[in-house]
């Protein structure tokens, strides 16, 4: 495959593997896409990794740093590695003292988890399906199309509205216990401890 395949890209910056083989072990080149053509720094989701869970680390060199593109690298690479299905949580670490490292990850949506000495850690979730939204609105549809069948737009609607709900939570549910098992966490115990 091409290098080129792998880049992300926004109007500014491209991140692209080092090595296309093995993209979660490999350090991201991260440059600017126009003008500057040197490299601002890496990237790597390189370490241990857990059930669902990846590590990020990004490093900018010096001269880059505080100008507000760790943010947005941050959030690419978020965004890339939960187009992934078995990701569903990115984990990154800064010291105590990188103030701008700490404001970076939380700007890209990182929530503290906990620290270990001067070093802190943040991660940021994906967020759940949501398949019966999309199910009552293809059930609207079906029911308006059966309630000019039957004759009878009111019966067809609320044929399609039961219907979509129905297959929508089924969906929904499905798609909550794959998360529960490549994750080995279940979202029903937390909120159950929770209240």
């Amino acid at each position: 495959m091409r290098k080129s395949s792998f880049c992300l890209k926004t109007d500014t910056l491209t991140i692209t593997p080092s090595n296309t083989e093995d993209l979660w072990e490999s350090d991201w080149i991260i440059a600017f896409r126009k003008g500057e053509k040197e490299q601002l720094g890496t990237a790597t989701f390189a370490g241990v990794k857990r059930l669902g869970t990846v590590p990020l680390y990004v490093e900018l060199l010096p001269e880059y740093r505080n100008r507000g593109l760790g943010t947005e690298i941050i959030r690419m690479l978020v965004n890339w590695a939960f187009l992934h299905k078995n990701i569903f949580e990115v984990v990154s670490q800064a010291e105590h003292e990188n103030d701008k490292g700490v404001n970076a990850l939380q700007k890209a949506g990182f929530v503290y988890r906990g620290s270990e000495g001067e070093v802190e850690t943040y991660s940021i979730i994906k967020g759940k399906t949501a398949w019966t939204g999309v199910y009552v609105i293809v059930g609207i549809l079906n029911g308006m199309l059966l309630g000019i069948v039957l004759n009878s737009l009111w019966l067809g609607f609320a044929i399609g509205i039961a219907a979509s709900l129905c297959i929508g939570a089924v969906m929904d549910n499905n798609a909550l216990k794959y998360r529960e098992s490549v994750t080995g966490k279940s979202e029903r115990n937390i909120k159950h401890i929770k209240k």
